[in-house]
């Protein structure tokens, strides 16, 4: 039962799809027996300032925030986790007392899905990231953080691809930066080298899972690792084409089981393990 003294959690984003968040969290929530309830919240973008302030007004304790909102909700919140500003990337908000604060949960759970799920040590290797937005930002500065030699940014529109190199290089100056085109001509040799592939993109997102892969499959190799960050579908077209070149692969489940999990800890207090939800995702057809 719910009552004025609910506390409302939820998903901003658009458009949504079907997100799994909603299942997890409120999974939760009543297995702890909490007087919350988690709901996906779809919004238009020049709606978004309104959503915002509205968390306050209804006395929200918080929200998750997907794509394409984590860097514009940044400048709509009363304080920001020097994480989080760092990145230049939001996905959880906390409602503390009125005052709406910012965090970044993607950047510990991109971290812990390399390192536990898919056994892989960052340090000193050779990181592609594909993509510009708020989640490469998160991408970029969590391998630059684990000491990653060099990081590529590959985007369509290199000025924002730039833009992103540009904050690195203030974060990390001793790091080998570069940023290019997503054209083959410019990738296929540069690819012997990866040891890690990071595709941010949504493309071959559910439901548009026949799009993709974002890049020449045969560029991939098997001497890598290669994580898509969607995980709805659970193998997108650029996993299907890094298994047969024998790559090992990773979706996007791990980081969403983990990023949710500190949420939740930050909105609740409570520590969820995570193999609760990795079971429970694994259930649903």
């Amino acid at each position: 039962m719910f009552d004025i003294n609910t506390r409302i959690l939820g998903l901003v984003g658009y458009p949504l799809g079907h997100s799994i968040s909603p299942l997890l969290h409120n999974s939760s929530i009543k297995k702890l027996g909490l007087n919350y309830i988690y709901l996906p919240f779809q919004v238009e973008e020049e709606r978004l300032r309104e959503a915002i302030e509205g968390l306050k007004a209804l006395n929200f304790r918080g929200v998750n925030v997907t794509i394409p909102y984590k860097k514009k909700v940044l400048a709509l919140l009363d304080s920001i986790d020097p994480q989080a500003a760092r990145i230049g990337s939001v996905n959880t908000i906390v409602n503390d007392e009125g005052l709406l604060k910012g965090y970044n949960t993607d950047f510990d759970g991109l971290i812990r899905m390399i390192r536990e799920d898919g056994n892989f040590d960052i340090k000193g290797k050779k990181v592609l990231i594909i993509g510009a937005g708020g989640t490469a930002s998160t991408a970029g500065t969590a391998v630059l953080s684990e000491g990653a030699s060099a990081v590529y940014l590959l985007n369509r529109n290199s000025e924002k691809a730039e833009e992103l190199l540009k904050k690195w290089r203030e974060d990390y100056p001793d790091a080998y930066l570069k940023a290019g085109p997503l054209e083959p001509v410019y990738y296929n040799d540069l690819m012997k080298e990866i040891d890690l592939l990071v595709d941010t993109t949504p493309v071959g997102m559910a439901p548009d899972t026949d799009a993709g892969p974002v890049i020449d499959p045969a560029s991939l190799h098997s001497n890598m690792l290669v994580v898509d960050l969607v995980y709805n579908p659970e193998e997108t077209s650029l996993l299907k084409a890094a298994g047969k070149a024998g790559a090992a692969c990773l979706n996007g489940m791990g980081m969403l089981l983990y990023q949710g999990i500190e949420s939740f800890k930050l909105w609740t207090g409570y520590e969820i393990d995570p193999e609760e939800w990795r079971k429970l995702a694994k259930s649903i057809k």
